[in-house]
């Protein structure tokens, strides 16, 4: 929202039928596009019937008089009906605001196109950026958006997980911490920057570049990069589900060829597993629930007979006969 224009100011204008510029309706669409449900509350308070947040059609001088019984206490002095309705939708959207659980405040500035949201509620929130990637904002997280020509950053404040959309016409995605720097094409990853003297960053799905002013590594689906003791420490995720707030991957085969199973456990679980020619005949009847990758493979070798080779811890396996 821009600085210059408050939002109670724009909702009182809104709900009096005044006639708003074409960058304030477009303020305003964007606040009751992130707010729906504060949006709702508060047109049945004032008394209008809910319905498409433009074009809306009430009276104003009956939905005042509804709400004027309801007040405890009346002023003795004449206000003019414009000054109450502002007073009053003010007063209703700055209490819908603050008895909500979580708001994501955002101000636009109109050259850089910077918007900021704040999660400043117990759990959770979800938010849409205006390329359209998607983020999770953890409790007291703040992102603040910025597209120009030379790429698209956000700057975290906090944790927050982000889903990514692809370069859009050759422009980068970037997330700046105070610690750590990354830089992505297109996928899922999670930024804790919660602590002074700690980050992380724990990829999902896809890759990204992780900087700090002393070094930089690249991740891949399932890999850590925490920055500890002035240290930029690589590792595997051990429990990526637990992590990422998914439910349990379950697994069930029955009778199902060989190459099929492993085929459903990269995509269900990001895990590669190579066959040895000879081993796609056997049939694999099993139950795999939330298991780590080893145990995965261990199990299908010792369904198969067979033995495995550790390629990349966690990642990358291959199944071979003795």
């Amino acid at each position: 929202m821009n600085s210059k224009t408050d939002i109670n100011e724009l909702l009182a204008k809104h709900f009096a039928n005044e006639r708003l510029t074409a960058s304030q309706q477009e303020e305003l669409n964007e606040w009751i596009s992130a707010h729906r449900d504060e949006y709702r509350r508060l047109q049945k308070l004032i008394g209008a019937s809910v319905g498409k947040p433009q074009g809306i059609s009430f009276d104003a001088e009956r939905a005042w008089q509804k709400v004027e019984a309801q007040l405890e206490e009346r002023s003795q002095k004449v206000i003019p009906f414009r000054r109450k309705m502002l007073f009053w939708t003010s007063m209703a959207a700055s209490l819908l605001i603050v008895l909500a659980v979580s708001v994501f405040y955002f101000s636009s500035a109109s050259d850089e196109e910077m918007v900021r949201y704040a999660n400043v509620g117990r759990t959770e929130q979800h938010c849409l950026l205006p390329d359209s990637s998607e983020v999770i904002l953890y409790p007291e997280a703040v992102v603040t958006y910025q597209h120009t020509d030379k790429g698209r950053l956000a700057r975290l404040e906090g944790k927050a997980f982000f889903q990514v959309k692809r370069k859009i016409h050759g422009v980068p995605f970037k997330v700046e911490t105070n610690l750590l720097k990354v830089e992505v094409l297109g996928t899922s990853f999670l930024v804790d920057a919660a602590g002074k003297e700690q980050a992380a960053v724990f990829v999902k799905s896809g890759k990204v570049r992780v900087k700090t002013d002393e070094s930089g590594a690249v991740l891949e689906a399932n890999e850590k990069a925490e920055w500890k003791d002035g240290r930029l420490e690589v590792g595997i995720i051990e429990d990526p589900q637990a992590l990422f707030g998914e439910a349990p991957v379950v697994l069930v085969f029955s009778a199902t060829p060989l190459p099929d199973v492993v085929r459903d456990i990269e995509k269900k679980t990001g895990v590669r597993i190579e066959l040895e020619a000879g081993l796609e005949k056997n049939l694999i009847t099993t139950r795999i629930e939330s298991e780590s990758a080893q145990d995965m493979v261990e199990e299908l070798a010792f369904l198969c007979g067979c033995k495995y080779k550790t390629l990349t811890e966690g990642k990358h396996y291959r199944l071979y006969e003795e």
